[in-house]
């Protein structure tokens, strides 16, 4: 009999999945599966577990936030595994689910995976580790790893826009912009940035406003979109112009394509990596790992 792992997260999204958990088994049991299932204990348990274990399934799964995602993404990278995996969404937000229109229902998800439709998705490799679909840093990247699992579980999507909030503040916004040079493939820019973003997605944080016209999981290509600190009141108004009418037709904003590029600071940021802390750096080398994850999702 085909093995199946189940790995996730016990608390995202306020613990809903203890409700399913039987069901989603039995589903997956019913599809032909002898199933081994692993709650994680701690961040980063996910990644260890598929590393270490991965190898002896046909197929992994996994359930949480986009947090989960990531650990299931690394895991298989970092254990050179290249079996099929499926995604049960349980977080707050799920950008990659939404992108990719996985059912928000644990239950039909898993019916989902069963129909064993894999389609091959880019991930991302930065400074030898990876991300499942962004890396970024800036203005407000933190919100998702700074608040808190209970504060999440307790008020869902809007206890992000209460931790955005200070994403406004003067202080906030000079501790998180500075010197940045980027070079890619066909260009290089130097310049004051407030926001950067790397990734393979069509939205962050719930937001598509944030991701340049034409982002794909599917080319092998990284989208990326850099957006140049303000130096006056004029150019803060121009820069939510473009984030609430996703019109990128600015100066202070630089939208590019590439499957590779090297970042500069003059001053360490921190970085975050499929929303989760991923660490502080002066410099970043990302590239793209074309069809890397082989990931369920719902037949046209």
């Amino acid at each position: 009999m085909k093995k199946l792992l189940f790995i996730y997260n016990p608390n995202s999204g306020r613990g809903a999945i203890k409700q399913v958990l039987s069901d989603i088994i039995v589903t997956f049991t019913n599809g032909g599966y002898d199933v081994v299932v692993h709650p994680t204990s701690c961040a980063g348990d996910g990644i260890e577990y598929i590393t270490r274990r991965g190898g002896e399934y046909d197929i992994i799964v996994s359930s949480g936030g986009d947090g989960m995602l990531h650990e299931l993404a690394y895991g298989l990278m970092a254990g050179k595994l290249d079996c099929p995996c499926g995604y049960i969404p349980s977080g707050t937000v799920n950008d990659f689910a939404s992108s990719l229109k996985i059912p928000r229902d644990m239950v039909k998800c898993a019916e989902m995976i069963m129909q064993e439709n894999f389609l091959p998705v880019d991930l991302g490799r930065f400074n030898g580790g990876y991300f499942a679909y962004i890396s970024a840093f800036g203005w407000f990247t933190d919100v998702s790893y700074s608040t808190s699992q209970k504060t999440k579980n307790h008020l869902g999507p809007f206890a992000y826009f209460l931790q955005g909030l200070k994403s406004f503040e003067p202080k906030y916004l000079r501790e998180n912009s500075g010197r940045v040079r980027i070079a890619w493939e066909n260009g290089e820019i130097e310049d004051e940035f407030i926001y950067c973003m790397i990734g393979n997605t069509y939205s962050v944080g719930g937001m598509k406003n944030l991701v340049p016209d034409g982002a794909s999981l599917t080319d092998g290509k990284l989208d990326c979109m850099f957006i140049k600190t303000p130096r006056s009141l004029s150019d803060l108004d121009d820069i939510n112009r473009i984030i609430l009418s996703h019109s990128f037709d600015s100066d202070n904003v630089v939208c590019i394509k590439t499957s590779r590029l090297e970042i500069s600071c003059e001053k360490p940021f921190r970085w975050t990596l499929d929303g989760e802390n991923g660490g502080e750096y002066t410099s970043a080398v990302i590239e793209v790992v074309p069809g890397a994850l082989k990931i369920a999702v719902p037949e046209e």
